[in-house]
């Protein structure tokens, strides 16, 4: 029930980003905004993305093989329908779905497989460290952090102070490096992580104190990527040539629309993108993959208006959203899957989870 009502109140969320982000837009300059496109430019933007796709599953397979070689279409089809989920289903439920349908094709235990997902986002992350510095460097360059009128039917400017931006992009990077540190003393001194999770966290509440104990003890299984330098550097690199190519991306959609952008325009974008969808997913990420985006580009491009950069979001979504929907869809026909079922069941092993201890 619990499950249901946080699904219920993730479709409430967001409608609500959605209707704060649209109303009053101008929706024939926003039209025309995309039709003035250039088709070329968007057609282009597919390649890079293609290209990522299969870099994110290159940098993952470093970290399955550990466990158990895995076939490259084993490996495509968890990462693709895991992305449809995410795409698709609210509360990031993408990731243990990726999880679940890896330990179906493999063959591998679900709390191994999830081990190895969490692994696998802390190798992107810590490639997104190079974009995030980039962004802070480039952020007090900027000048004035503002929301001309209209973007949220305002009608005064929405200032953002420069301090409080650059110190949330600072403890960004130090919660990303706190979780990598977490991860490395788990594997160097597993007990005394769970000793302190332990004494930390049984003064609130002892079931929460043995869940994390027990995921602890999971995510510890997995980390055998650790004991191969080799494996992680090339998984690392990997990462970085995803997040290269995303940037990429970002610069065919910026040119399709033949705006006048700065350098640093596609690192703040992609910062302020992964900020927003790093929180538990609104269905579809409608609003939450728009928002930052709108945010980005009036910060940064100054001659843009409100409407043309809602413009820009919206099809930046669609041209995500496509080629994860076709891939998705293939590899559950393929692999004779279904979503929903998938999603039942995921639950239902992350509800049982703390009891395989």
């Amino acid at each position: 029930m619990k499950y249901y009502i946080k699904i219920v109140a993730s479709f409430a969320v967001g409608a609500l980003v959605i209707w704060v982000l649209f109303r009053g837009t101008d929706w024939r300059e926003a039209y025309d905004t995309i039709r003035g496109a250039n088709l070329g430019w968007l057609l282009l933007t597919q390649i890079p993305i293609w290209l990522s796709y299969f870099a994110r599953i290159q940098r993952w397979s470093y970290i399955v093989r550990v466990g158990k070689p895995v076939s490259f279409r084993h490996m495509f089809s968890a990462t693709h329908i895991g992305f449809l989920a995410n795409f698709t289903l609210p509360l990031r439920i993408g990731e243990p779905i990726r999880a679940l349908a890896l330990s179906r094709l493999a063959g591998l235990r679900f709390t191994q497989s999830m081990a190895m997902v969490v692994l696998d986002r802390v190798t992107d992350l810590i490639s997104l460290m190079p974009v995030l510095a980039v962004t802070l460097v480039t952020l007090p360059s900027i000048g004035r952090l503002e929301l001309p009128p209209g973007t949220l039917r305002n009608a005064n400017p929405i200032v953002f102070r420069e301090g409080y931006v650059t110190t949330g992009a600072w403890g960004a990077m130090a919660f990303l490096v706190a979780v990598i540190a977490v991860l490395v003393l788990l594997y160097v001194n597993q007990r005394l992580v769970l000793r302190v999770s332990e004494a930390v966290l049984s003064r609130v509440s002892e079931k929460v104190s043995s869940s994390v104990r027990v995921l602890l003890s999971h995510f510890a299984e997995g980390l055998h990527i650790f004991r191969s330098a080799s494996d992680m550097v090339k998984s690392i690199a990997f990462s970085l040539a995803t997040w290269g190519l995303t940037l990429v991306a970002w610069v065919c959609m910026l040119n399709a629309f033949e705006l006048a952008w700065p350098w640093y325009t596609v690192f703040v974008m992609q910062s302020f993108l992964a900020a927003a969808i790093s929180a538990p997913g609104l269905p579809g990420l409608l609003g939450q993959f728009h928002l930052p985006i709108v945010i980005a580009l009036l910060v940064c491009v100054p001659d843009i208006s409100p409407s043309g950069a809602k413009a820009v979001a919206i099809v930046a979504h669609l041209l995500s959203f496509i080629p994860i929907t076709i891939a998705g869809l293939f590899c559950l026909v393929r692999e004779r899957m279904g979503l929903l079922e998938l999603t039942r069941e995921t639950a239902h092993l992350q509800e049982e989870a703390p009891q395989d201890a």
